[in-house]
């Protein structure tokens, strides 16, 4: 009688925990940055286990990162094209070997100049690094710079 009783209890209790997990998980696919609608002049991380913040998981709401983006801009070069920068802070013990992208897009949110293509930044431990971008237009520009880890 005593092992039906630890059966149906561990089932029990196995169930009660089933149940607490369905919440989302931190590494659910269902994260805010994936439904927050483009911005222009922004810098995004693609690579959500960065810099993530996801609504419901099993311990509540949270955030986690790894890098964040101490800041980004744009300004117009002597050539009359755009440059645009973002600095990237690492705020851990390890080197992180990122990728960086630029998207340039016109007045009217249409995407403009080149196809962007992914540059190789090393972010060392505790520190920043700098990811720069030229357009090759001279007319006005916005911007949108996606990060990625390197794998």
């Amino acid at each position: 009688m005593k092992s039906i009783v630890k059966t149906l209890t561990a089932a029990a209790l196995g169930l009660v925990l089933l149940a607490g997990c369905t919440n989302l998980p931190s590494d659910s696919t269902r994260l805010t940055e994936r439904t927050a609608p483009i911005t222009m002049n922004s810098v995004v991380f693609s690579d959500y286990n960065l810099s993530r913040t996801w609504d419901g998981g099993i311990f509540g709401d949270g955030e986690r990162y790894r890098l964040t983006v101490a800041q980004h801009g744009q300004r117009a070069t002597p050539t009359g094209t755009t440059e645009v920068y973002a600095v990237l802070r690492n705020h851990t013990d390890y080197d992180y070997q990122v990728e960086a992208r630029t998207q340039f897009f016109d007045q009217d949110g249409v995407p403009a100049d080149v196809k962007p293509t992914w540059q190789r930044l090393t972010v060392s431990a505790n520190s920043l690094a700098t990811y720069r971008e030229l357009s090759t237009s001279t007319q006005p520009l916005q911007y949108r710079v996606e990060v990625r880890e390197l794998n």
